[in-house]
């Protein structure tokens, strides 16, 4: 066994499913090495032997094998890494990098998880960046669109794509974006760690990308002068720079009649601002403003609350709570388990509740509202920051009122219209091609 063979062994030698094969072609002594996991070892052989039967020599099987021959000590451990299969001949000085038959270690295309889509297609991106990559491909079949690698990390070097349409996507957002990418120093786990690169949003509830595992959606995005990237082994597309616009607005909304589709869009900005404004105008009305309500309305109010021990101020956050964190369970357990706590959580524990006079039957029904408008906003993380954007407007509205609701509401509309991604405002609707918005 050679130097770089022992050298090769000595590197890995805490990686048990690293091997290395010892195969004789042609007389000469050659070592077949790469990592069990990730390489199917018999198809690779097989595959190998039969090249060898098909050359002459053993420098004709490596040309027939690889273009990547004769690389040194560096490339060679980078190739192991990425699941390459490596083959060094010591007697030679030979080396070639294979591209091997590997595992099968993605999943197929299977219908979305996370999103539901209406009168589309139900395919949706699996971990496989090239799989993802060919969903875009097969709808887009354009010369115009532009695919860019790039590999980014400290010490996982993560592959990272990014896809445009040249003459949509403003040039000056492309280049911006590119000298964004190879700034990344660190490595990139999280969609947040790629995300802090993009702008100076570093605690902001609002990310940068909107997230969609729907190919239909991502290439409408495009469509519409954006940026889509791809991260390897994540099943979603990140489309740079994210709208306000994007939560109410989908792709499959367009194959309903005009007149529908904006009727289905109003609904979802009724349904945040609900979501946002509902728990807090209850609380303005009920313990500052009362005077507001008429006094057979107001006269339901004081008695459906007689009992309760809580202010409304506390009622109200208690429930809220509640909510969401039935909510964040729901995501978390397996599909067996969730709807049997949607019923404990939502059914049982809040007619216990009514029936104790820990709380009052309209927060009940004030309760019932938000968690169906907090769900017809599209994206997951957009639902998740609206929710967390009413708790600041309900404190404003337990002290000034309905004057504070809409403070709070005012004040939310100025924060979401401060943010911008490399000048791109967060409340556009439009971005056109020269970078500017409308």
């Amino acid at each position: 066994m050679g130097d770089m063979v022992k050298e090769i062994k000595s590197k890995f030698a805490n990686h048990d499913d690293f091997f290395i094969e010892e195969e004789l072609i042609y007389k000469t002594e050659i070592f077949v090495m790469g990592f069990g996991t990730l390489i199917d070892l018999t198809k690779s052989n097989l595959y190998v032997r039969q090249m060898a039967e098909s050359s002459t020599s053993l420098k004709e099987l490596f040309i027939n094998l690889s273009d990547q021959i004769d690389v040194n000590f560096e490339q060679i451990i980078n190739a192991l890494l990425k699941g390459k299969l490596v083959i060094v001949s010591e007697k030679d000085k030979r080396n070639a990098i294979v591209d091997p038959v590997s595992r099968n270690l993605t999943r197929s295309i299977a219908e979305p998880q996370s999103e539901s889509p209406l009168q589309s297609s139900v395919d949706a991106f699996v971990e496989d960046m090239n799989t993802n990559i060919g969903l875009i491909r097969k709808r887009m079949n354009t010369a115009r669109m532009c695919h860019c690698s790039y590999e980014v990390g400290e010490l996982e070097h993560r592959k990272l794509s990014m896809l445009y349409i040249k003459g949509k996507a403003s040039d000056a957002l492309i280049k911006e974006v590119k000298r964004q990418i190879k700034k990344i120093d660190t490595d990139i786990d999280t969609v947040e760690d790629l995300n802090k690169y993009f702008g100076e949003r570093r605690f902001s509830l609002v990310s940068h990308v909107f997230q969609t595992e729907l190919p239909n959606e991502a290439t409408s995005l495009l469509k519409r002068n954006r940026i889509v990237l791809f991260l390897d082994n994540y099943p979603f597309a990140l489309v740079f720079p994210q709208t306000l616009w994007d939560m109410f607005s989908l792709a499959s909304d367009r194959n309903y009649p005009s007149i529908i589709a904006y009727a289905i869009r109003t609904l979802r900005g009724i349904g945040a601002i609900v979501n946002v404004l509902l728990p807090a105008l209850y609380v303005s009305v009920i313990s500052v403003n009362p005077e507001a309500l008429k006094i057979d309305l107001a006269l339901f109010v004081s008695e459906s609350r007689q009992g309760i021990p809580f202010p409304a101020l506390i009622e109200t956050v208690i429930m809220v709570v509640l909510v969401d964190l039935i909510l964040e369970a729901i995501v978390r357990l397996p599909k067996s388990v969730g709807p049997t706590i949607t019923m404990v959580g939502g059914i049982i524990l809040g007619q216990a509740m009514v029936e104790a006079k820990l709380v009052s039957t309209l927060l009940v029904i004030v309760i019932t509202a938000i968690v169906i408008s907090g769900s017809v906003v599209a994206g997951v993380q957009n639902s998740l920051y609206i929710r967390l954007l009413r708790y600041p407007i309900l404190i404003l509205a337990s002290i000034y009122g309905i004057l504070g609701m809409f403070i709070g509401f005012l004040i939310t509309i100025v924060y979401l219209a401060s943010l911008k991604s490399n000048g791109i405002p967060y409340t556009s609707f439009h971005i056109n091609r020269k970078g500017d918005v409308e």
